[in-house]
């Protein structure tokens, strides 16, 4: 038997030391590195970690502050909000979104042709604030998603409030309407205010008077499941509601008003002379709010917006119409003030006016015979206010026109109003390109003199004109927004009247005399609404027609019906003491005695009626 030599075993030995102190150095990195990183994991990284921990089972929820309500001069409700069911959808929950809504189009969940609207609202809103993807869930939906939850996690079905309109179409266009908020939205408001899940104001006041409608939102912080369902509140920061708005209109003449025009299309506008309160803003036709609140596809939106009688068009604040004979009580002031008229003297009328060079008379709608600047008024006689306009000139005319606010907006406090054209030379070489159309001619001059040609003006326009007239000068700048009650306060602060031209330096016999001849126009015989009222009705008028359609007719005969003239009134009552002025205006009405006149009867009716009652009360 061999053994091994005491030099075989020591180097055995040596190596066997060597191996174990290598293991012990291994263990004892592996070691320090173990709790190098426990320390790194327990001290210096706990709170990140922790809160990793936290957002496993606590999530922070944004709670959508509560819409401010509308109400009209009465307290009648205009706009509420009513509870509805709505998908949303948190994106930094959602591992695969483009999956997520493809499987909710396929349960019929979601409209798929909203798929681009959703997607752009992701890419362009806080990943952490929640997409609405749906805002009005239909019991079948909700059932439907209530058996697939699992497969959606970060989506869920939130309680939320709506707008409501229970006017409808009655006050569509004084009120707007609200909509889901889009990419355009943030842009034009503070992200920070919103949560993605409440609705914002597209037009009108829910749009321009959008900040203090809408509130501030709060945050509610949950302990959820590992399926994603909220299990308990740990705490609630509330939302601040919006504020509330008290509005000028008067509800009951806005029906009075809707139901004359239902069936035609125009507008018609209400002011308080005494303080600039709109009491009616109608525009026909209309359109149900609640439609467009609820949420429509964009096919149907696109359907909606080309309906050839453009409901959505707001055309008391933006339609633009030639005046036609309505404007002959402001020519008439004109003339009187710059001396260009003697009331006194009375004009022929043979039924047409002719120009020297001119082939072809400027007709009247009759013959009138010799009038004077009350009777011209009261007749509407055209020839009388085409001598006038040459008198004047066409300078002189659209100066003292303006001094109506008409060419120019009023500022009403909503938006899209349009300024019309109050035309002259420098107006015509802005406007036109080719030089040889820049030239001012004579025979424009004339047309101008009945409110014709390129002359064109805004129902919102006239009225505000009419209640001047009715004033005697003095203004005030129209306002559909009476008071703002802060939801915090539970306090009302009205809004005070603003005054915006006072035409001080008009005699006083000259107001007269045009409001002789607007009285006359509705009660004397020869009045062209002379018989439409009742006998001595309290009320100063001016009827009109404005020509569309440039080819020889007589009053719209064998023409289209989207051809035929358009029929205007305005009017103020009572004349003495006016408390409305009025302007209306029926599109294709072919004259404003049978169309218009009788709309501010019924409306006159009821509102006089109203102020007797009050009086006797008092």
């Amino acid at each position: 038997m061999k053994f091994k030599s005491d030099a075989t075993q020591e180097t055995e030995k040596r190596i066997f030391l060597t191996r174990i102190l290598f293991s012990i150095s291994m263990i004892s990195l592996l070691v320090i590195l173990i709790l190098l990183r426990l320390v790194q994991l327990q001290i210096f990284d706990s709170d990140k970690y922790k809160l990793r921990s936290m957002n496993n089972t606590i999530r922070t929820q944004s709670l959508p502050a509560t819409r401010g309500l509308i109400y009209d001069r009465n307290n009648q409700i205009l706009a509420e909000n009513q509870p509805v069911f709505q998908l949303e959808m948190i994106p930094e929950q959602i591992k695969d979104i483009e999956l997520t809504l493809n499987g909710l189009i396929q349960l019929g969940i979601i409209d798929g042709k909203n798929l681009e609207t959703i997607k752009d609202n992701v890419s362009k809103n806080y990943q952490f604030k929640a997409i609405v993807l749906n805002n009005r869930l239909t019991e079948k939906q909700m059932a439907i998603f209530a058996n697939s939850r699992t497969r959606f996690k970060g989506v869920d079905i939130k309680a939320r409030l709506s707008r409501h309109y229970p006017k409808k179409e009655i006050t569509a266009h004084a009120l707007g309407y609200v909509g889901t908020i889009s990419p355009i939205d943030y842009k034009v408001f503070d992200p920070s205010l919103y949560t993605g899940q409440e609705q914002i104001g597209k037009t009108s006041i829910e749009r321009d008077y959008e900040p203090m409608l809408h509130g501030n939102p709060g945050n509610e912080q949950v302990l959820v499941n590992v399926r994603g369902r909220v299990m308990e509140s740990l705490g609630t920061i509330p939302f601040s509601p919006g504020d509330d708005l008290i509005l000028t209109i008067d509800t009951k003449l806005q029906e009075i008003a809707y139901e004359a025009m239902k069936d035609k299309k125009g507008a018609v506008v209400g002011i308080d002379p005494s303080n600039g309160e709109i009491l009616i803003l109608l525009s026909t036709p209309s359109y149900d709010p609640n439609l467009l609140s609820r949420g429509m596809s964009i096919s149907e939106y696109k359907a909606f917006e080309k309906n050839k009688d453009k409901p959505l068009f707001n055309r008391a604040i933006a339609g633009q119409y030639p005046p036609g004979s309505v404007i002959k009580p402001m020519l008439g002031l004109a003339g009187l003030h710059l001396g260009f008229i003697d009331p006194t003297k009375y004009e022929p009328c043979n039924g047409a006016f002719s120009l020297p060079n001119y082939s072809r008379p400027f007709k009247d709608w009759r013959t009138h015979g010799p009038v004077n600047l009350k009777e011209a008024i009261q007749a509407s006689c055209d020839v009388y206010f085409y001598k006038t306009a040459i008198k004047m000139g066409i300078e002189n005319m659209s100066d003292f026109l303006l001094k109506f606010n008409l060419g120019t907006t009023t500022e009403i406090d909503i938006g899209q109003e349009k300024a019309g054209v109050i035309p002259n030379p420098s107006w015509k070489r802005n406007n036109f390109k080719s030089k040889e159309n820049q030239s001012w001619y004579r025979g424009e001059t004339v047309i101008a003199g009945i409110g014709q040609g390129y002359m064109l003006t805004t129902p919102l326009q006239l009225a505000f004109a009419t209640s001047m007239i009715a004033n005697k000068g003095m203004s005030y700048k129209p306002h559909l927004v009476k008071g703002i009650t802060d939801s915090s306060l539970k306090k009302t602060e009205y809004i005070d009247p603003i005054i915006v031209n006072h035409l001080d330096d008009i005699n006083l016999n000259h107001w007269e005399i045009i409001h002789m001849g607007m009285k006359a126009v509705v009660n004397q015989k020869g009045g062209t609404a002379y018989g439409m009222f009742d006998n001595n009705y309290p009320l100063a008028g001016k009827t009109g027609s404005s020509q569309i359609y440039s080819t020889e007719k007589i009053q719209g005969r064998n023409v289209p019906e989207e051809l035929q003239d358009h029929g205007l009134f305005i009017g103020f009552a009572p004349p003495e003491n006016p408390k409305i002025a009025l302007a209306i205006i029926v599109e294709n009405g072919i004259s404003g005695r049978t169309a218009a006149a009788p709309v501010a009867k019924k409306i006159l009716d009821v509102f006089l009626e109203d102020k007797k009652d009050d009086s006797k009360q008092q």
